[in-house]
């Protein structure tokens, strides 16, 4: 665009300093203003948003080392204790026949009432009917890895308890404890646990106790 004297309005030659007629000093062009201060404003978004950005990898890269480090533990721990538990059991090696662990006749003996019927379900469970009434026990027998189930079972009880709920039983296999409520009678020889479900009305804890003794002969 041609430029003219401010002065006496003769045409100005480009990059003129005075006008050529009158003499006078020619204003310098006047800058655009606002281009740097653009300029300098993407600038700090880009550095706002790459802050961001390693903030945010650094938190994932601290979070996935937690969980690492919380899972190796968690696995020595696991170890550890299948360790000092298999360090404890004695593998059972002989049948696996539930019934053949306490018979009829020392059914009858243990509970003080006639046992109508036997019956074992698979290879874990026998169930005993007795009295006039049929009332019903299951004794159930896990043949392996007992030993970790009788400690995992104890421990979550008194994880939620928040205190001692088992009642020990001294002299009865490996160990043996009643458990809350006088609901069942846990028994472990070597690496086998004996379940002796105790909800039937009419079952003593004594009655259990001589079931659990003799099963725990022939185990």
């Amino acid at each position: 665009m041609a430029a003219f004297c401010v002065n006496c309005g003769a045409p100005l030659s480009e990059g003129a300093k005075f006008c050529s007629k009158c003499g006078t000093t020619v204003a310098p062009a006047p800058v655009t203003p606002g281009t740097p201060a653009a300029a300098q404003g993407s600038n700090t978004a880009v550095r706002v948003i790459v802050a961001l950005v390693a903030a945010v990898v650094l938190v994932m890269m601290l979070a996935a080392g937690a969980c690492f480090y919380i899972g190796y533990r968690a696995k020595q721990r696991i170890q550890q204790f299948s360790r000092q538990v298999d360090s404890e059991a004695t593998p059972y090696r002989g049948k696996r026949e539930p019934c053949a662990m306490l018979s009829t006749s020392e059914a009858a003996s243990a509970l003080g009432e006639k046992v109508i019927s036997v019956e074992q379900r698979g290879i874990t469970t026998c169930e005993y009917r007795f009295g006039q009434a049929g009332k019903q026990m299951d004794v159930e027998y896990t043949w392996q890895g007992g030993a970790m189930t009788m400690r995992l079972a104890h421990g979550a009880v008194k994880q939620i308890a928040g205190t001692e709920s088992f009642t020990a039983l001294p002299g009865i296999g490996d160990e043996a404890y009643i458990a809350p409520d006088g609901s069942a009678l846990l028994m472990r020889k070597g690496d086998v646990m004996v379940n002796l479900d105790l909800r039937t009305s009419g079952i003593t804890v004594e009655a259990a106790k001589k079931m659990a003794s003799t099963i725990a002969e022939r185990l």
